[in-house]
């Protein structure tokens, strides 16, 4: 592949490059000009300080001058990153990769060779034939979707280790599973352009991309939290079906209810609303339902917070998915502070743990799972 690099040394340009690329190097933003005039790269990474002009002149401009299917990586400045993104994505501007400004020198070459392909793709990318089921996991707020995310899959990988699971934390507003696992440098939404169409999309091994357990080999994670397009939505929850046998959506809040969330419920397998097992929360979720079983979408509902021997009413018509048990806050304080799972501590909350059984023996039954 023959990528057109603007940075203002030669020799440090090529250290940012993958191993075995063709590596042609501007060191100047008029030679950068000429040399795609004479070139035509199939790849072009620049890096922001290399431009005086303001960021809504330049980018359209050098994008105007790249053939039109060659993805554009931009290895920006701090004071850059956000106006970047926002011309990029504002002019409407394709196969743009925006990189984070916080990379090291190894993670913006590895960065760069996932991006290009160069990292090596794995054969298998699906344990199997079928395409996997899509779980949506939705709240009002503070309902546990975060710790059955931390906790759960990890129970399903250990049961099922021929199945590959992913998570991603799509919370825009709250992403603690991206803080929990540390997943800031696994983030979708750098291959945004991957996502334009399904062939694209589809083109790429997605697990090259998720962190993969270190103990779980057929565990993964990912931050997808980003505003994306509900026909982007579309392709990576089409591909990662594809790709994965299990796939759990942390979407976090269920409101404000854009466009993209209307997709995703039209989408996923499987929609799950997290509800607290008290009255008002019970009535609430009752109501958000209905209202969206009329829309032709099915939700089930996950109780939560539940104390021992509570009971609960929430309507014959409702479909309750599973039930998990109260957890004192200063356990999930400790918990989630010192980044551990529950279910691998020495001393794991038993009632906890019994609840996601019933809920994984349940899905392996394609049945509704109930633990009181």
């Amino acid at each position: 592949m023959k990528i057109l690099v603007c940075y203002p040394m030669k020799s440090l340009a090529k250290t940012y490059m993958p191993a075995h690329s063709d590596v042609l190097v501007a060191e100047s933003a008029e030679e950068f000009s000429r040399l795609v005039q004479l070139y035509m790269p199939e790849a072009v990474v620049i890096f922001s300080e290399m431009f005086n002009s303001p960021v809504w002149e330049w980018l359209p401009a050098l994008k105007a001058q790249l053939p039109t299917n060659s993805p554009l990586i931009i290895v920006p400045l701090y004071r850059d990153e956000k106006m970047i993104e926002k011309v990029a994505e504002e002019s409407g501007l394709e196969h743009v990769y925006l990189l984070s400004a916080h990379l090291s020198q190894e993670e913006i070459r590895h960065q760069i060779s996932l991006i290009l392909g160069f990292v090596q793709e794995c054969a298998d990318i699906g344990s199997s034939k079928e395409k996997g089921l899509v779980y949506a996991l939705m709240s009002y707020g503070a309902s546990g979707i975060t710790t059955f995310c931390i906790n759960y899959p990890v129970m399903l990988a250990r049961q099922h280790p021929e199945k590959r699971i992913v998570v991603l934390d799509m919370n825009d507003a709250k992403p603690d599973l991206t803080r929990f696992f540390k997943l800031q440098q696994h983030q979708l939404s750098l291959f945004r352009p991957d996502f334009i169409d399904i062939q694209t999309t589809a083109k790429r091994n997605w697990s090259n991309v998720c962190k993969q357990s270190a103990h779980l080999p057929n565990l993964y994670y990912a931050h997808a939290a980003s505003k994306w397009k509900s026909s982007e939505l579309s392709n990576l929850i089409n591909v990662f079906r594809m790709q994965f046998d299990y796939v759990y959506v942390d979407w976090g809040y269920c409101f404000p209810e854009s466009e993209t969330l209307q997709r995703l419920l039209h989408t996923v397998d499987r929609n799950l609303l997290f509800v607290r097992a008290d009255p008002f929360s019970i009535d609430s979720a009752r109501e958000w339902l209905h209202k969206w079983r009329e829309k032709g979408v099915k939700c089930e509902v996950l109780l939560s917070h539940l104390d021992p021997g509570q009971p609960f009413r929430i309507g014959e018509d409702v479909s309750v998915y599973g039930v998990v048990p109260r957890i004192s806050e200063s356990r999930l304080m400790q918990s989630h502070q010192s980044c551990s799972v529950l279910i691998e501590e020495l001393f794991p909350p038993k009632s906890y743990i019994s609840s996601l059984k019933e809920i994984a023996k349940a899905q392996y039954m394609d049945k509704s799972a109930v633990f009181c």
